[in-house]
C-alpha cells in the first residue's frame, strides 16, 4: 500500500457532485490508496455541503489509517478553508508539484498535530454558512 491517488472534482456545488466525490474516496480506499490527494484546480466555489463532504473524506481516510492532502486551491477557496479552520486539519499544497516535492523530501505526509482544531472532525455537526 504505497500508492498516491488523485481526485480532481470539477464541480462541488451540486448534491450529485458531492455524492460522486464520496464514492470516489471510498473507491480509492478500497483500492488501497495510501495517500488521497484532492486537487481543487477546477473548483471555483464551495458550499457548506462541500466543506462537510471534505471533512467526511478526512474522517474516512484517517479511519482507514491512510493520509489525505489538498492542493491547487484558488485564493477564494483557500481563504474559506482558513476562515473555517479547516486548513488546520489538512496538509494543503499550492500545486501538485509542491506536493510531489514534499513527498520526495519527507517520504509521506506528516500528520497534523493540532488537537484544538481536530475536535471539528469528531463533532460531526460542523455548521458553515452557505
Amino acid at each position: 500500500m504505497s500508492s498516491i491517488q488523485v481526485i480532481q472534482p470539477s464541480n462541488f456545488l451540486s448534491t450529485a457532485a458531492i455524492n460522486l466525490f464520496h464514492a470516489e474516496v471510498k473507491r480509492l480506499l478500497e483500492a488501497d490508496a495510501a495517500i488521497v490527494l484532492v486537487d481543487f484546480g477546477n473548483i471555483t466555489a464551495m458550499s457548506s455541503s462541500s466543506f462537510i463532504a471534505v471533512v467526511k473524506a478526512l474522517k474516512s481516510v484517517r479511519a482507514s489509517k491512510r493520509q489525505i492532502a489538498l492542493c491547487s486551491m484558488n485564493e477564494q477557496v483557500r481563504i474559506l478553508f482558513e476562515l473555517t479552520g479547516l486548513d488546520q486539519l489538512f496538509k494543503i499544497f499550492a500545486s501538485t508539484d509542491e506536493f510531489d516535492q514534499y513527498l520526495q523530501v519527507h517520504g509521506s505526509l506528516v500528520e497534523i498535530s493540532r488537537h484544538v482544531k481536530s475536535s471539528l472532525v469528531k463533532r460531526g455537526d460542523l455548521k458553515l454558512a452557505s
